[in-house]
């Protein structure tokens, strides 16, 4: 699926904006401040249900406006045109709607159209914690899968209540939340080592397309030692409830990327780190190829990824895969913004307003 046409009204500074999209490449050029980031935040709020820079949404809105309106024109070859739109009122009322209809659950949408984003910070998916390693690890599990959001969901409930009892000092329901923690944490586990195992080698693949100079391993931690989660549950009852929160379990979980013997984060460079997370994010495009869905690239800042070589790499590897692509460049004479422009449709942005070059 790819967006067509994109409205969006007082999203940050931007007051009112239409831009007919290419399905390759599109290349938002302006100064910092001028909207270009706030487009694609527009983009992820109305796929995602939120945006990537704060989990305040009326904080997206613009100021004096109590009005906020984000729509799409999606194509599927499949399923043809389907049209996206979400709005959020001054009161905090979120509509949602696909064709129309009512949509209950932002899942729903984020389904159809998988999101690679690609900020400055893109880095700290290999030097970071776990939990940024986890969230890709769930959005591909979930586009194989589309119910390991709801078991998801399940889990981090079912753990919540766990850990209310536990600092509570009434156990009395504690055997009760912690089976459910088990049998649901197990098999979001299983379903996120699935996909792991699957998209694996993709990685190593894109690695060597990026030209990298250096290996890395990765392998899947489930968030607890070997044997089953039950087991490990049992186990550190004591200690758990003594510092009344649930040391084992899915939301521990991680993907380990060593380089020989020792940690990335430790030993690679933060450019080497970029190729790493970029290959992270082209492995899990390419696996979703294989099922028929394309992504869609969201890049803030192209210049901010990787050196001009491993760039044009990089997207010669996008139109390759045909993926549509939507990034912002401040400097349009950058080696990478030049390399992008001769294949993509270019907007020029100042103060909220976008510009078809």
């Amino acid at each position: 699926m790819v967006v067509e046409r994109l409205d969006v009204q007082n999203v940050r500074n931007v007051g009112s904006a239409s831009l007919d999209l290419e399905p390759g490449l599109n290349l938002l050029v302006g100064p910092n401040g001028a909207g270009k980031t706030a487009l694609l935040e527009a983009i992820h709020l109305l796929i995602r249900g939120r945006s990537f820079r704060t989990s305040r949404t009326r904080g997206l809105l613009r100021h004096g406006q109590e009005r906020m309106a984000v729509g799409a024109a999606c194509r599927d070859v499949r399923t043809g045109t389907v049209r996206l739109s979400y709005v959020r009122e001054g009161d905090g009322r979120i509509e949602l709607r696909r064709d129309g209809h009512a949509v209950r659950q932002s899942s729903e949408v984020a389904a159809l159209l998988p999101i690679q984003l690609l900020l400055p910070d893109l880095s700290e998916l290999v030097f970071g914690g776990p939990a940024g390693r986890r969230q890709w690890l769930d959005w591909g599990t979930f586009h194989v899968k589309h119910d390991h959001a709801v078991r998801l969901r399940a889990y981090l409930r079912a753990l919540r209540h766990r850990n209310a009892v536990l600092r509570s000092g009434e156990l009395g329901t504690l055997r009760t939340w912690t089976d459910q923690v088990a049998e649901i944490g197990a098999a979001v586990a299983e379903g996120r080592k699935s996909y792991f195992q699957r998209v694996e080698s993709a990685i190593g693949a894109s690695l060597r397309v990026l030209g990298a100079d250096f290996s890395v391993s990765l392998s899947y931690f489930p968030g607890w030692p070997d044997g089953n989660l039950a087991e490990s549950l049992q186990d550190e009852i004591e200690q758990d409830t003594r510092t009344g929160m649930t040391r084992s379990g899915p939301h521990r979980a991680d993907v380990v990327i060593r380089c020989g013997t020792e940690a990335a984060a430790t030993t690679l460079s933060r450019g080497q780190g970029k190729m790493v997370a970029s290959a992270l994010r082209l492995a899990q495009a390419q696996d979703l190829m294989a099922d028929g869905k394309q992504s869609l690239f969201l890049i803030d800042d192209i210049g901010a990824e990787l050196d001009s070589d491993h760039s044009e790499r990089f997207y010669q590897l996008l139109r390759d895969m045909n993926c549509q692509t939507i990034a912002t460049s401040a400097h349009p004479a950058s080696q990478q913004a030049r390399s992008l422009a001769a294949a993509s449709r270019m907007f020029h942005v100042k103060q909220g307003a976008f510009e078809a070059a």
